[in-house]
């Protein structure tokens, strides 16, 4: 074989296996659905008043055991745009940190073996990061297969994000001063069903 033959075939050998390797990459990695998606969290006002609020906008990946959640915080909404603007400015100091975020490890073998319809329930530890401050916050989820290219993840109990683990006393307190409220709870519910899918 001559050397122009030997180099054409070792090129195509390497854009073949090139290919090979970007297409696995893209099948093993999962894309967060936004608009299947939702996340909301509880406020609690002078002990007995609820309020619940959400973030519109949820982006995120799954591949290689890891699960990345980005919740940019301008998508805050909570029904009331002056409060937006105080939770953004006061809490989530949303100038200098632009989005919430959490990090967690799966086991895909037991998930990738599952059949469509099939649901389990998992605990997980999140490493979540919100305006500056990291903490691991555990959580438990039930796992749906609801077809090959797709899975749901649902909580199956709030996941309670402290406030003083994360810094945020001092927010809480600014807003409760400014709203003229006695109290707001330190220990914030947060639901969420989130969808993945290739």
């Amino acid at each position: 074989m001559s050397i122009k033959n030997i180099l054409l075939t070792g090129l195509c050998t390497a854009a073949l296996f090139t290919t090979t390797v970007t297409q696995t990459a893209r099948a093993d990695t999962w894309q967060l659905d936004s608009e299947s998606s939702v996340l909301n969290f509880v406020s609690v006002k002078n002990d007995h008043v609820a309020e619940t609020h959400r973030f519109t906008d949820l982006q995120g990946s799954w591949e290689d055991n890891q699960v990345s959640i980005e919740i940019p915080v301008v998508s805050l909404d909570t029904q009331i745009p002056i409060r937006n603007e105080r939770m953004l400015e006061h809490l989530f100091q949303s100038t200098e940190y632009s989005v919430v975020t959490a990090t967690a490890k799966l086991e895909d073998d037991v998930l990738m073996a599952m059949s469509i319809g099939d649901s389990v329930p998992i605990a997980v530890e999140l490493d979540v990061y919100i305006a500056g401050e990291s903490e691991n916050v555990s959580s438990y989820l039930q796992v749906t297969r609801l077809a090959t290219d797709r899975f749901l993840a649902t909580t199956t109990q709030p996941v309670i994000i402290d406030a003083k683990a994360f810094n945020l006393v001092a927010g809480i307190d600014k807003l409760r001063e400014i709203a003229g409220l006695s109290r707001i709870d330190y220990s914030v519910p947060v639901t969420f069903s989130v969808q993945f899918t290739q």
